[in-house]
């Protein structure tokens, strides 16, 4: 909606991650040949790679993001948009599990394929081939046909002979496509992933737990640094699409990848090191129990890393986080909001057996909050939704409909005013007042801007705001690890140790951390960018304007609290044009190759008057806003 050429689908980036993952394992297995990497560990990954994105929900992140956040607020609130959210229509439904993310959906999906195709994964028998429950693949046939370059035996085979075990996708193999995708251990049945990672289970590797084939777990989602084949595809293709630059993955990262020994660089939430896991690792590895066997790079790499990390943050700046795509996934978040409680999409397999039709009508239906808990309900739950919803004629479901209409008009939420939260090097916010404004909560936020309407001051257009009018949105865009640096995570090998890599995984170089004193040029001043940016729900034009209004009564009065004078810090609201400042002469230039999130001009109408007319408006508005901190101070000691 907002870069008509990009798309929020994972089919063609499934297919570029796998590809890339194949690539680098066998530029890897090329390079290195002692590392012992087999043509199943490839395949493996490779499939781990096609599927990582499998579980996405509607909309891609909208769905396990914005959308589950909001869901517990209007839960706790019992209404969304003046719609009640009774807990009598989630009555005997089963929960989603807590902290659920897209990849437990992809783990849940890998389940439902297997099982489809008549077979299911057997941890009794790890070695052995996939445990057969139905009629579909044989599961002594479900294998690798072209194990050895050069094998034309897939020419003559007719999917009926048995496989040697070697060639089969055993349980074992099938645990370690799963755990690629979550980037280690998987967690225990009925916990996320995310909670396992977080929580104090011992976690151990069922798939590939020999120590020296521990690299294998970095390439799809890289838990040491992040840079990975997942977000080396997406950041170049979304490049590509949405600024029409070159957006060609950098051959170097792939080319210039090894293995080697390195120090974990997040301890803390590493599995392996937050853990006491001697028990998880072969005796022959036990002498490197504080190193990880991790894909690292040449040190004439270091600037090609930092490249990488600064496009992450640009592309999360322009295009993921963009205030209209932001506008719009809220506006998506709404509507399925406002259609869950009413709205009910099957458990049911339908298949191809009309003998079911019967036991299927009598199936579990599930909303749209909770159809993720069934593979079944949650393969219809596809961006597809918003129609299926469209063409109900349920009188519950009009506000839905309604709002859907308008998405289709394009008539979206409208942005009202941003604020830039200054901060030392990105972590600590300098300036008191923002660093009050940062830690209130969204919802404590808009009751305050609300308040202000209800103010003497705020009244002189008779427009009285709701809660209902009012999205705020606290932004958070970093390089990858927050407020630090992510080259700091990654270990570089100098030059004279390159001729080590060819020895055995035992006696591989150490690779070590950079200083950052030696690439201190092309280290951004901050990692991490904040931003709290102000939505109106609402379409009249002045119920928006009234928004701005109240939102820099409220920052004035925040202000005054804080010390600060709200004369010569007052908050500005956007200007009558969308620009972006130029980050050289911070001048407005719509041209400007940057977006920084600034404070602007106060009215649209004062634009082009002389400085002396502007001046004198200017104190006017302070007067009022002196003025309502008067009345709020009147009522709070009456």
């Amino acid at each position: 909606m907002t870069y008509v050429p990009t798309t929020h689908c994972r089919f063609e980036h499934s297919l570029g991650v796998a590809a890339l993952a194949e690539n680098l394992l066998r530029e890897i297995k090329k390079k290195q040949p002692k590392l012992n990497i087999t043509e199943k560990d490839i395949i493996c990954v490779k499939i781990a790679g096609l599927l990582h994105d499998i579980g996405h929900g509607p909309y891609s992140h909208v769905y396990d993001g914005q959308f589950r956040l909001q869901l517990k607020t209007a839960v706790a609130k019992g209404k969304w948009l003046g719609q009640s959210f009774d807990a009598k229509h989630y009555k005997g439904l089963p929960e989603v599990m807590d902290g659920w993310e897209h990849e437990d959906g992809s783990l849940m999906m890998i389940d439902a394929m297997l099982k489809y195709l008549g077979m299911e994964i057997d941890e009794m028998n790890l070695d052995l081939p996939l445990r057969q429950i139905s009629d579909g693949i044989r599961a002594d046939c479900f294998g690798i046909i072209d194990l050895i370059e050069g094998d034309n035996s897939h020419e003559f085979y007719d999917g009926s002979t048995p496989l040697p075990l070697t060639r089969v996708l055993t349980s074992r193999d099938w645990i370690f496509i799963k755990e690629c995708i979550t980037g280690g251990p998987l967690p225990p049945k009925g916990m996320s992933v995310e909670k396992a990672k977080k929580s104090k289970v011992k976690l151990k590797l069922v798939g590939r737990p020999d120590r020296f084939k521990e690299f294998l777990y970095d390439v799809v989602a890289n838990r040491h640094s992040g840079l990975d084949v997942d977000k080396v595809d997406y950041l170049a293709r979304d490049d590509r699409r949405a600024f029409g630059s070159s957006g060609s993955v950098d051959p170097l990262l792939i080319e210039n990848a090894h293995v080697a020994w390195g120090k974990c660089g997040r301890p803390k939430k590493c599995w392996r090191c937050r853990d006491s896991h001697k028990a998880n690792i072969k005796p022959s590895a036990d002498q490197y129990i504080d190193e990880h066997l991790m894909i690292c790079y040449p040190e004439k790499m270091v600037h090609n890393a930092m490249a990488f990390f600064k496009q992450r943050f640009r592309n999360h700046q322009k295009l993921y986080t963009h205030h209209t795509t932001n506008a719009a996934s809220y506006m998506i978040c709404d509507i399925l909001l406002l259609a869950d409680p009413f709205f009910r999409l099957s458990t049911a397999d339908e298949g191809d057996d009309i003998s079911k039709i019967l036991e299927n009508e009598t199936k579990l239906k599930l909303p749209i909050s909770r159809a993720n808990v069934n593979p079944h309900s949650y393969l219809l739950l596809k961006d597809s939704i918003l129609d299926v919803i469209a063409a109900t004629e349920d009188l519950n479901l009009r506000p839905a409909r309604i709002l859907i209409n308008r998405f289709r008009s394009h008539k979206l939420y409208k942005r009202v005013a941003q604020q830039a939260i200054v901060s030392n090097n990105g972590k600590d916010i300098d300036i008191p007042w923002q660093r009050r404004l940062w830690d209130m909560e969204e919802s404590k936020i808009t009751e305050e801007i609300v308040k202000w309407s209800s103010l003497k001051s705020s009244k002189t257009c008779s427009i009285d705001l709701s809660e209902d009018d009012v999205v705020v949105e606290k932004r958070k865009i970093h390089h990858g690890m927050g407020e630090e640096n992510p080259v700091s995570s990654m270990r570089f090998l100098p030059k004279s140790q390159l001729s080590k890599l060819r020895n055995a995984p035992e006696n591989l170089p150490r690779a070590q951390q950079i200083p950052e004193s030696e690439y201190e040029c092309a280290i951004p001043r901050a990692f991490l960018m904040r931003t709290v940016r102000i939505y109106c729900r609402n379409l009249d034009k002045e119920v928006c304007d009234h928004l701005t209004t109240c939102y820099h009564q409220f920052i004035a009065y925040v202000q005054k609290m804080e010390g600060n004078n709200p004369l010569l810090d007052r908050p500005r609201s956007p200007p009558r044009y969308d620009f972006e400042p130029n980050i050289l002469s911070q001048s407005p230039n719509r041209c400007s190759n940057e977006s920084f999130a600034v404070s602007q001009s106060s009215f649209a109408e004062l634009d082009d008057e002389p400085k002396r007319k502007r001046s004198k408006k200017q104190g006017n508005l302070f007067d009022q806003v002196m003025e309502a901190f008067d009345d709020a101070d009147n009522e709070d000691s009456s």
